[in-house]
């Protein structure tokens, strides 16, 4: 069966993977292949598996624990080759709380053409712990359940004339643009060195209050300036306004820029923070959703205080409910790291709030875990 989207990348294919006797396999082979499963959406027409490897120590010796955990395609039929964004994230079962352990969110971009070859996507380490096995009484008998959520960003014939898709090619190509915002450039240590990007008035206004109240004309002799620069990519003539944002990024002003005009953003996984933070300050609600899903579908044991930071600091209250539960159910593999140290200095409400929920929590863990 082949699903038939307007938006590919709108879908995400979901996979689990029970392994039974995890011990014994993987005392026994070489590598643990999972079952085939096929992705069938508009055009793309692919095989994928799961697979697990094992590193080797110093002696030659095979390592059983951590494991590397693969994401591959074994074939593929389109029609025509394309380039396409994977997006993929790994997760394992805790037995003992009835509760997935998410790993964080991965991209690769590749090109999707029809080849027979298995292509590997992607891997990670993965410690695999005894709260990850069920019938844990017999010493083999345990069945660990790894799972893979995989999300195909393509631009296919059907998406490439969607509004999001047209409002990209308005911002690469620059038709009828009337302002300039401009951000810090590539030095940042000089003040001079300013990245210019021209953009639309009208749709900056319709997309934040914040940002049109900071739009103002530009003056004659800036005009004057400007107009004697030969060296612009754009006709400075048709500049009217300028958008001053000298406190952001080139990177962080192009991925702003990219979700007011297509509701997306390319690079959320590193810049889902300071695009938090630019959410509240020019009140989008959207881009506010949007970096709050991608943090809280990333949570770590090693980032989960961090997260719960953010969570306090820019009003998320549905991060902060998942930061809370998944320190409820994985307490025993959380660490006491410099984040939970400067949580337990500068907020120490938060701190004793989650110390609260993992003693209460079903795991039963003191929380001596944290403030140890």
């Amino acid at each position: 069966m082949e699903l038939l989207m307007p938006t590919v990348s709108d879908v995400i294919f979901k996979f689990t993977w029970p392994i039974a006797n995890y011990k014994k396999t993987v005392s026994k082979k070489k590598s643990i292949e999972s079952p085939s499963f096929d992705i069938n959406v508009n055009g793309i027409h692919s095989t994928w598996n799961m697979s697990i490897r094992f590193w080797r120590g110093p002696n030659g010796k095979r390592l059983t624990n951590p494991v590397v955990l693969c994401l591959n395609i074994l074939n593929c039929r389109i029609d025509e080759a394309e380039q396409a964004k994977i997006r993929y994230q790994f997760a394992v079962f805790n037995a003992d709380v009835n509760y997935w352990e998410y790993c964080s969110v991965n991209r690769t971009v590749m090109e999707l053409r029809s080849t027979d070859q298995l292509v590997s996507i992607g891997h990670r380490d993965l410690s695999i712990e005894g709260r990850h096995l069920t019938n844990k009484s017999h010493a083999s008998s345990g069945e660990l359940s790894i799972l893979v959520k995989i999300q195909i960003i393509q631009y296919c014939e059907s998406e490439k004339h969607n509004l999001s898709q047209d409002m990209s090619r308005l911002l690469k190509h620059q038709q009828a643009i009337d302002t300039l915002l401009i951000c810090a450039g590539d030095d940042k240590t000089s003040e001079k060195d300013v990245t210019e990007m021209p953009v639309h008035r009208c749709i900056i206004e319709a997309r934040s209050l914040v940002l049109t109240d900071m739009i103002r004309a530009v003056t004659d002799d800036e005009r004057k300036e400007t107009s004697n620069d030969s060296g612009k990519d754009y006709c400075p003539d048709n500049i009217k306004y300028k958008l001053e944002l000298l406190d952001l990024s080139k990177e962080v002003a192009t991925e702003l820029l990219r979700y007011i005009y297509t509701d997306h953003v390319d690079n959320m996984d590193n810049l889902a923070e300071p695009l938090l933070s630019l959410s509240l300050r020019f009140k989008l609600q959207g881009l506010k959703e949007l970096c709050e899903r991608s943090l809280t579908e990333s949570i770590t044991p090693e980032n989960v205080a961090t997260r719960l930071l953010w969570a306090d600091e820019y009003d998320c209250e549905h991060l902060k409910r998942a930061g809370l539960a998944y320190c409820e159910e994985n307490a025993m593999s959380i660490t006491k790291n410099f984040a939970w140290k400067m949580m337990e200095q500068v907020n120490p409400e938060l701190f004793n709030e989650i110390c609260d929920s993992i003693g209460s929590s079903k795991s039963s863990v003191d929380d001596s875990e944290l403030s140890n």
